[in-house]
Order: C-alpha cells, then structure tokens, then sequence
C-alpha cells in the first residue's frame, strides 16, 4: 500500500514553517532570468504571487481560465479576508485566528498549513494593500474589519 506523504515539515506546529524556511533552497540570483514561472489564477493570490516574482525578476506567465481576469473569484467574494489584526483590541491573535478557522473547517484541515496562514495573514493583507487591492474602508481611512 502506498503511503500519502503530506509534506509536511516535522516539528512542534509553531516552529514547521520557520524551520523548513531556514532549510529550502533558494534560487542562485543568476538563474533567475533562465527560469520561467507559470502562475495559474488571476484571483487574489494568483495575482500577487505572480507579482511578487516578478518584481524579484522572475519571468513570470500569468494564467487565467475565464474570459478576463477581472471575473476571477476573489472579485466576488463578499465574506472577505481574515487575518489576525488587533484594530479595535478585541483580542485578536494568531492563534484564534488558528482555532477559527480549524473550526470553520470541520476540523479537516491540515493544521501545519493553517498555522503557518495565520502567521503571516498580516503581512499578506499588508502586501494585498501595498499591490492596490481595494478593499473596504471606514471613513477616516483604515482598513474596514468585523469583529
């Protein structure tokens, strides 16, 4: 019988992706123009990975399989995007933001991966903003958030 290998790096669950970072192989500067990456969505993440390598000076193709990439479904979703912003200190932290979205889940995700999202959920919405994504404000300006 086959064993399904997850990948997922060993260790305790708040140290995996810190250590695995610290051990990957990075790309040599000067094979970056040799390297072409293939991004596949024009969604949220798919643009801003595609990106993001870009601007590292990757030569990067960007996919879509509607017919603009502006129907992509991050355009349309209305629930938003989590992440573990204590704006109106309510509280928040990564590891409710873990929990929430464990439980959210039906507890069937893989909880490496999870933790390692709420981790960094603040850079990506920092990023999301920095690459012009609009997102819903309050009057003064800051970021609109649910608590």
């Amino acid at each position: 019988m086959t064993e399904l290998n997850s990948k997922i790096p060993k260790g305790p669950l708040s140290e995996k992706w810190t250590n695995y970072k610290a051990n990957t192989n990075l790309v040599n500067p000067a094979n970056k123009r040799r390297l072409e990456i293939i991004v596949v969505g024009t969604g949220l993440a798919g643009a801003a990975a595609a990106a993001s390598l870009a601007e590292l000076g990757f030569k990067v193709k960007n996919y879509c399989y509607q017919d603009s990439p502006r129907r992509a479904h991050s355009i349309a979703a209305q629930g938003g995007i989590n992440a573990a912003k204590n704006y109106q200190n309510d509280g928040d932290s990564v590891y409710r933001l873990f929990h929430d979205t464990i439980k959210g889940g039906d507890y069937r995700a893989r909880e490496a991966n999870v933790y390692r999202l709420a981790e960094v959920s603040n850079a990506i919405i920092d990023q999301s903003v920095a690459q012009g994504v609009p997102f819903a404000r309050e009057y003064g300006g800051l970021l609109d958030n649910r608590s």
